[in-house]
């Protein structure tokens, strides 16, 4: 694991953050990938124009709601599906930090697309639990 204990802290953050009236897990982690997608953009963008303040608080962001993603997570069930997330949140919070240092927007945009992918499964799921 990336982070370890600091996992709880940031998920528990970003929960209070993004909505204490969500009514499933599944509508939170969907509105927290509603959010990654905004603020990957935004990192997109601050990069590109040189605007480090904003580039920095946006890379900051994206890694805490990866985290509070990843520590959502149950990786005591050994399941192929939950364990490929898990590695694509840590591969992306990689990914970010490497892209916050070196300026690359490119590496940004090719995280869209996993996350992307990822986001409509989970969208998938709450209009199949709902």
């Amino acid at each position: 694991m990336l982070f370890g204990n600091q996992q709880q802290g940031a998920y528990a953050n970003v929960q209070v953050q993004a909505n204490a009236s969500v009514s499933s897990s599944f509508e939170l982690i969907c509105m927290l990938h509603d959010r990654l997608e905004l603020e990957l953009d935004v990192l997109i963008f601050a990069i590109e124009n040189k605007d480090y303040e904003k580039k920095s608080a946006a890379a900051q962001k994206i890694i805490e709601i990866l985290s509070g993603l990843d520590s959502s997570l149950d990786l005591n069930n050994p399941n192929e599906l939950i364990e490929n997330i898990h590695n694509l949140y840590e591969h992306a919070i990689a990914r970010v930090f490497t892209a916050s240092k070196d300026m690359d927007s490119e590496i940004v945009k090719e995280l869209k697309k996993p996350l992307g992918d990822l986001q409509t499964g989970w969208k998938g799921a709450l209009q199949y639990f709902n």
